[in-house]
């Protein structure tokens, strides 16, 4: 039915045209030149009728909606890329026996319309491709399971197919053809997408797993690497450092190479405490009458029970204040491990550790806890007589060389 009203109207025109006097080979071209600019004239007027619905017509019917897909689906322009299907589609229909005359014309357009298709058929997959990849982020489960490496891998399959077709409408060849071919050059092609097969088993790996979710807070020494995973894809792992400084890390070594994940420790229920302190086992002695009379006066809450006990040592009666006021401190869990423990004695000293969890595990908030609570020990130190084990300075050997034997 359109070649008939085309050939028609393009006999028509040029009847005409040869009625005002010109010749008949130039009503024929000019007849045909004519057909031409309309049909492109219609093919973009069709594209810009479409594009101004979905801008108005549809978009207000996605804003109006109370699911978000379609809000994805509208943002990545899938709807509006899927438009500029019609004006190829327009002239396949319309131009090509308007211009029946002309097949060498006919031939080198209809290879430019079939590329041009198969580009767009490649903008609209991957603008899906990436509706979907923001649909999922909406859901709870996209931190746990991304699927960014996924969204690539379909994103690369549909590059080679969309190239193999263009390739093959290039050479006027089946794409099974060319297909066949690749078979020989599997091992050239494994070769430069190699990072991408990699990254690719890894993050299924990493996924299944449950090894890595964005928001972890991973250590990596061997890339100099501390800090929270803000991003996963097919090739690399972007980790933010805690000097806000962003690594770029291979995800394929995720799983060839060791790397510490914390995750774990906001689990179990605050940043874990474990910190020594080393003791001059030359001043742990037994407690007397004159050091708890000392305490005492000094306001120093001690357990009644600890000073009855004749045997206790002032390392002994120590540790029983800290664990104490450890279990007055809100931000401690003390529903998980908290204790105050005696390690193996060294060369350096007697070292006395701390094990606790704190809440919230804001580094900031936890480091300024951790020092506040050390500069504490280390002040009440001289009170139950005994003193932190350092080396000698310098400065020390040599006052000890002036004093009189």
């Amino acid at each position: 039915m359109h070649q008939i009203t085309t050939n028609t109207l393009n006999t028509g025109f040029k009847a005409t045209l040869i009625e005002w006097g010109f010749s008949d080979t130039f009503a024929g071209y000019l007849a045909d030149f004519s057909s031409l600019i309309i049909i492109l004239f219609v093919s973009i007027l069709v594209y810009y009728i479409a594009k101004f619905i979905i801008n108005k017509f549809l978009k207000g019917l996605v804003e109006k909606s109370s699911s978000k897909w379609d809000d994805h689906l509208y943002e990545q322009k899938v709807f509006t890329r899927l438009t500029m299907l019609l004006p190829a589609l327009v002239l396949e229909v319309s131009l090509v026996p308007s211009i029946s005359n002309y097949p060498a014309a006919i031939r080198y357009i209809e290879l430019g319309l079939h590329l041009y298709m198969i580009f767009v058929f490649l903008l609209v997959v991957t603008s899906f491709l990436n509706a979907i990849y923001h649909i999922y982020g909406d859901l709870d489960i996209s931190d746990s399971k991304p699927i960014k490496g996924y969204v690539q891998i379909g994103k690369i399959i549909s590059y080679l197919v969309g190239g193999i077709a263009m390739i093959s409408v290039l050479i006027g060849q089946s794409p099974l053809t060319l297909l066949a071919g690749l078979g020989a050059m599997s091992a050239v092609v494994m070769l430069i997408f190699k990072d991408s097969i990699l990254g690719f088993v890894a993050g299924v790996q990493l996924s299944s797993n449950k090894m890595l979710n964005i928001g972890d807070w991973i250590t990596m020494p061997k890339y100099n690497t501390d800090g929270t995973v803000i991003d996963v894809s097919l090739v690399t792992v972007k980790v933010r450092n805690f000097d806000n400084s962003v690594s770029c890390i291979p995800t394929y070594t995720l799983v060839s190479d060791s790397f510490q994940n914390w995750r774990s420790m906001g689990e179990a229920g605050g940043r874990r405490m474990k910190r020594s302190v080393l003791i001059d086992v030359g001043t742990i002695r037994f407690m007397d009458s004159t050091m708890h009379a000392n305490l005492r006066m000094k306001k120093i809450i001690l357990d009644d029970e600890a000073i009855a006990d004749e045997n206790v040592t002032n390392l002994g009666l120590f540790r029983i204040y800290i664990l104490n006021y450890l279990r007055n401190i809100p931000n401690l869990n003390q529903d998980a491990s908290l204790m105050v423990r005696t390690l193996q004695p060294t060369e350096n000293g007697l070292p006395l550790e701390l094990y606790a969890f704190y809440i919230p595990p804001t580094w900031s908030e936890f480091e300024d806890f951790q020092a506040r609570l050390f500069e504490h020990i280390f002040s009440l130190l001289p009170e139950f007589g005994l003193k932190a084990f350092q080396r000698p300075s310098g400065r020390d050997v040599q006052m000890s060389s002036v004093l009189p034997e």
